[in-house]
């Protein structure tokens, strides 16, 4: 009978504690289970590897040679692995991200260039939706990385913290806050996110006359061209294309987190762990 791999690696232990219940303690086995590889290996080998004591044990001269050869034995493995799995992590493949389309705006600029740059040969696949909803289709693996605001915890859910952003209210450059102070002030915002719904209970909402839109990029337009005033991120508000200023009657503001969601079980591949580590630095050196 050929010694099996987990027998060796669990004599290593042993050879390296010299105790049987340490040993086994320390890999997370039972001393039975400990105690039945060391058998096994001994009926392998056709000889007496330990001698047990109230001490512990001792490595007979044949388990000392055991020991020193399955050490090399599994360096060689380990490297033997490591060669293996080089070899197959070319980065191909197929993945989506998911994440806001307002997200999309001042992430995947910088994103996928980088990952193009470095990963030429990965398709990745884009889906925007609501940051709850790219949760949920994360959760159940339909999508394989999302670029959420204020991810809700899951057990299956991995989440990294990348930058933090602001929501609060912002006016256009031509947009008179004086002569507008004492009237009602058009106000557009997303009726659908917790940020605006958030705000709404924050402020004084008999200045303001809500109006509703479902598209921040469409509130930023409408807010620089001194329509309203309107609620959004500050990521948001700086691509306008004309600058908008902070509005001065409000002090309510939200704080957001950006973050790279995935589940656990993507870390398996090596492939996916390379994606999501260069995701991350890119993402956050953009928050510098």
């Amino acid at each position: 009978m050929r010694p099996s791999f987990d027998d060796l690696s669990y004599f290593e232990e042993v050879a390296n504690t010299q105790n049987l219940s340490r040993a086994a303690q320390r890999l997370g086995i039972t001393q039975p289970s400990m105690s039945a590889a060391i058998k096994r290996l001994e009926q392998s080998f056709n000889t007496q590897l330990v001698i047990r004591s109230r001490n512990g044990v001792q490595l007979t001269r044949s388990g000392a040679a055991l020991a020193e050869h399955s050490r090399k034995f599994m360096a060689d493995w380990e490297q033997l692995q490591a060669n293996v799995i080089r070899a197959g992590t070319d980065m191909l493949g197929t993945f989506s991200i998911g994440c806001h389309p307002s997200v999309a705006l001042y992430t995947l600029p910088h994103l996928l260039p980088a990952l193009k740059s470095k990963y030429p040969n990965l398709k990745l696949n884009l889906v925007h939706d609501l940051s709850r909803k790219i949760t949920e289709q994360v959760v159940g693996c339909e999508i394989d990385f999302g670029l959420v605001i204020n991810p809700i915890r899951h057990p299956d859910l991995v989440i990294h913290k990348l930058f933090l952003d602001e929501v609060t209210l912002w006016r256009g450059p031509t947009f008179d806050s004086v002569q507008n102070a004492n009237e009602r002030v058009i106000l557009y915002c997303d009726p659908n996110l917790k940020q605006s719904q958030a705000l709404l209970k924050a402020i004084n909402l008999n200045q303001f006359q809500v109006e509703h839109s479902n598209n921040l990029e469409v509130i930023a337009c409408l807010v620089a061209k001194g329509i309203g005033v309107g609620i959004l991120p500050q990521r948001v508000a700086n691509k306008s294309m004309e600058p908008l200023h902070r509005y001065e009657h409000n002090d309510a503001m939200v704080t957001d987190e950006l973050c790279l969601i995935h589940r656990f079980d993507i870390q398996n591949s090596t492939v996916s762990h390379n994606l999501k580590q260069e995701i991350k630095a890119v993402l956050r050196e953009q928050s510098d």
